[in-house]
């Protein structure tokens, strides 16, 4: 089969399927700039327009776990609590939903999805546990709770990657597809190892 007859495979993304417009994308680097570069006479949303070349949709891999957290009280009924996890499968980058984002089943060139480097097994094994003990169990002064794995499954982040030509040099953004804010400080995390646990 040919590059041009790839057929697209439904993944699940982030969000509700209502992804930002490619030519929206320069109002919203304009707003993702530090206030110093704002000010500049020859910078604004029409001038980055000019200046960007190539903007790509791609599909960033996070693992995401449904989890129980069950706190004994005897003599008393269980507690239990539901908790949605996250890990960002490239840098490792790692906590808790403050709520339970919506998901949608959509069609996706392969080519667009980027490359997990966390396996399913390592997100169990290493990177669960990690975010049980540090960010979930601290809470629990006395005894400490138990844990109930509910589902693990791969979702992804729909982002906007745009080359943006200035001044003799070239800058990369990341756009959250679905908000519009940057996600400069994620993707300087991919370049990392800051947030990887040791093998």
């Amino acid at each position: 089969m040919e590059a041009s007859e790839e057929l697209p495979e439904k993944v699940k993304l982030i969000g509700n399927g209502n992804l930002i417009q490619e030519e929206k994308l320069a109002s919203y680097i304009y707003k993702s700039l530090k206030l110093s570069d704002k000010w500049k006479r020859e910078v604004s949303p029409a001038s980055i327009e000019k200046q960007m070349k190539d903007p790509e949709l791609i599909f960033h891999p996070m693992w995401t776990v449904k989890l129980l957290v069950i706190a004994d009280r005897k003599p008393f009924p269980s507690k239990v609590m539901p908790n949605m996890l996250f890990i960002d499968s490239v840098s490792g980058y790692r906590g808790l939903f403050s709520k339970v984002p919506e998901l949608n089943h959509t069609d996706v060139y392969s080519r667009q999805l980027q490359e997990p480097t966390i396996s399913r097994q390592e997100a169990l094994d290493k990177y669960v546990p990690d975010i049980q003990q540090k960010q979930i169990n601290r809470s629990y002064i006395l005894k400490k709770p138990r844990h109930e794995i509910e589902s693990i499954e791969l979702v992804y982040l729909p982002l906007w990657k745009v080359n943006v030509y200035a001044d003799r040099s070239k800058k990369v953004y990341y756009i959250n597809a679905n908000t519009g804010e940057s996600e400069a400080l994620v993707s300087e995390l991919w370049k990392t190892k800051k947030w990887i646990l040791p093998s």
